[in-house]
This record gives structure tokens, C-alpha cells and sequence, in this order.
């Protein structure tokens, strides 16, 4: 498996001491050598950094740390291949960055969806998969929907109808394994808690912070996200809407890459 970390704050925030956390996680302390990676967001473009490496291992991250970047949107991942025949490689290494509608999307993925197909590389939608992963090809099919349901150029989308577009995708991808992911667009958080995430909510100079993590980094009250729903995030606060479900049928064009192969974190 894989962990997950994100934070949304309502002024730029610094995560350096929670990356530190995180990082025996990645090969000393914990399973999931096979690469770490975090994406700060700079207003509407993302800054990713990564490596096909161990993050306990890592010379990189604990510069980053230490260097005091500030964001008010971050996503950080520590990666367990498994199968290990999906090994390391950069472009395996989570989170994963695609461009739509001039805004930077960054998409990474805790657990494993074993029967989700690559087909042809998603062959009716503009994104396809870089690399070998399951969670690069789920990514590539939730922004497929999206661009397959909004007009080039448009607005930023508003979380409930973002929500509404993506949720028949989520939930068919949840039906074929385990599917903890948060998404973001620079402005709000999307997760999805499936089997196990965590939050953990409070104030730094008078601002909103709130830290998301697969397993808690402190002994502060974290507490567990309700499974099966997309929670959102911005600025700092929990600005979760009722729990979309329902609606449309999955487009036959997506549905025909979800079955049969074997791909996972």
C-alpha cells in the first residue's frame, strides 16, 4: 500500500515538519520504499517534486523540509509498488500532474483496484497514462469526465458540481478495490476516504489549517474520515457538501477500460 498527505490552509503554510514525520515512513519505519513525491500549489500551477526512491533514503525531501515552502494547497505521497513488476520508476511516482482549463490538477491514490483494465490507454478521452500504474489510469478517467462534461475554457467548476461530474466515476473505480485519493485544482482539496484517511483540523496565526494523512503524523485528535463520500477542502476549512450519489450511468467509453488487468499504487 501507499500513504497519503495533504494540507489546505487559509494563508501559504509551511508542512515542513509533517513531511519530516512522513519520511521514515518511506523505507525505515514503514513499508513504502519505492518512491515518494509532493506537489506544492503556486496559485493556479503546482510545483511536484519527486523520486523513484525511498523517501527515508532521500537527500531531496528533508531539503525541501527544511526549506520553508509555503502553499496554501499541498499533496505529498510515499509509494509501496505491489505488484513489485510495477516498480519504481518516475513515472510510477504519485502524486501525478496533468493540465486542464489552464490550472495545474494533481491526483494521488492510496490502495489497489485489481481488475481496473488499461485497455487502450484511455482511448476516448484526452489523458492517458505515462506510466504502468492503476492510480495514474483512475486519475486519467476522473479528469476525462471532466473534460468530457465542461466546455473548453470554462470557470473553475464549484466544488458540488465538480462533485457531481466525477462521483459516477469514483464510485464505479471504488467498486473494483480499495480507492482513498485526494485531488486538487490549486483552490480545493477533493477526497475520496474509502477504507482509512484521516483529518485533522486547527488554527496557525489566526488562519484555518487542515492536515490529511492515511495515518495520523502526531498524537494531536485526529480523527477518521466517513468512508464513501468526497470530502472538500478550501481554505483551510471542511466545506463538504451532502453526499453526492446517484445520477447519470458512467459513460460506455469509460467503462470499457475497467476491467481485467492487474495494475496497482
Amino acid at each position: 500500500m501507499c500513504e497519503l498527505f495533504a494540507m489546505s490552509a487559509g494563508q501559504p503554510a509551511d508542512v515542513g515538519d509533517s513531511l519530516l514525520r512522513l519520511m521514515p515512513r518511506g523505507g525505515e519505519i514503514g513499508p513504502h520504499a519505492d518512491g515518494w513525491g509532493v506537489a506544492y500549489y503556486e496559485g493556479r500551477a503546482a510545483r511536484v517534486f519527486k523520486e523513484p526512491a525511498p523517501a527515508a533514503e532521500s537527500r531531496l525531501l528533508p531539503l525541501l523540509a527544511r526549506h520553508k515552502l509555503t502553499s496554501r494547497a499541498v499533496i505529498a505521497h510515499i509509494r509501496k509498488a505491489n505488484p513489485a513488476v510495477f516498480g519504481r520508476a518516475s513515472a510510477n511516482t504519485h502524486p501525478f500532474e496533468r493540465e486542464w482549463n489552464g490550472r495545474s490538477w494533481v491526483f494521488a491514490h492510496n490502495g489497489k483496484l485489481p481488475d481496473l483494465d488499461r485497455g487502450d490507454d484511455c482511448p476516448t478521452g484526452r489523458y492517458r497514462p505515462l506510466g504502468d500504474t492503476d492510480s495514474e489510469l483512475a486519475f486519467c478517467l476522473i479528469m476525462n469526465a471532466l473534460v468530457k462534461a465542461t466546455r473548453l475554457g470554462a470557470d473553475r467548476l464549484p466544488p458540488d458540481q465538480l462533485v457531481g461530474i466525477i462521483w459516477p466515476v469514483v464510485e464505479a473505480l471504488a467498486g473494483l478495490g480499495e480507492f482513498n485519493f485526494i485531488l486538487s485544482d490549486g483552490e480545493h482539496l477533493y477526497a475520496h476516504a474509502h477504507t482509512n484517511l484521516h483529518v485533522l483540523h486547527s488554527r496557525a496565526n489566526g488562519e484555518n489549517v487542515t492536515l490529511l494523512a492515511t495515518a495520523p503524523l502526531t498524537d494531536e485528535p485526529w480523527r477518521r474520515l466517513p468512508a464513501g463520500m468526497i470530502h472538500v477542502f478550501g481554505d483551510g476549512a471542511d466545506v463538504t457538501l451532502p453526499h453526492w450519489s446517484g445520477g447519470p450511468a458512467m459513460p460506455v467509453g469509460l467503462m470499457q477500460a475497467m476491467h481485467g488487468a492487474r495494475m496497482v499504487c
